[in-house]
């Protein structure tokens, strides 16, 4: 069975499209309100990171942890950390108890450049929600965490399909 067979009638393509245009519509979003307040892209997935998973109720991110979840080179991950801590966004300290282990935590002052980037657009974005019944904001946090699932678990190709010649 195709996806035209499916019970959607062929719709996954449909969303599918939607699904990038809201994805490329994000990023650029992000781009050029970061740019506005000098905050590259890398900048804004950090603090994404560390308000993550202080949200999650985790112990503050590590250097290391940030590199992995961010997919960057220990280096290029020191050099955004001191970009952001130059800026005051934010703080490094180290751990009470294991003196090695360094927490990344996020100022005051970046939570603030967030809401004025962000909070108008959250506000929208809740206005659509608002618009929905519960039924189907049900069916779409389900459909949201699945594709965001499929997304974080999908393994990358082991190389580049040869260039045409």
């Amino acid at each position: 069975m195709t996806s035209q067979d499916g019970p959607t009638g062929g719709r996954a393509r449909e969303v599918a499209v939607l699904l990038q245009r809201l994805t490329a519509a994000t990023a650029r979003y992000s781009d050029k309100a970061g740019a506005v307040r000098g905050l590259h892209r890398s900048d804004l997935h950090a603090l994404q990171a560390v308000v993550a998973a202080r949200t999650a109720g985790e112990p503050p991110l590590t250097p290391s942890r940030l590199a992995a979840t961010l997919g960057l080179t220990p280096s290029a991950t020191t050099a955004l950390l001191d970009r952001l801590e130059r800026v005051g966004h934010v703080w490094r300290d180290h751990d009470s108890v294991d003196r090695r282990r360094v927490g990344v935590h996020m100022t005051e002052t970046a939570g603030q450049e967030a809401r004025t980037i962000f909070g108008p657009l959250a506000a929208r974005m809740a206005a659509v929600v608002d618009e929905l019944d519960p039924a189907e904001v049900d069916v779409v946090v389900h459909f949201l965490q699945a594709a965001a699932e499929v997304v974080e678990t999908q393994p990358l190709p082991d190389a580049l399909p040869d260039a045409p010649t």
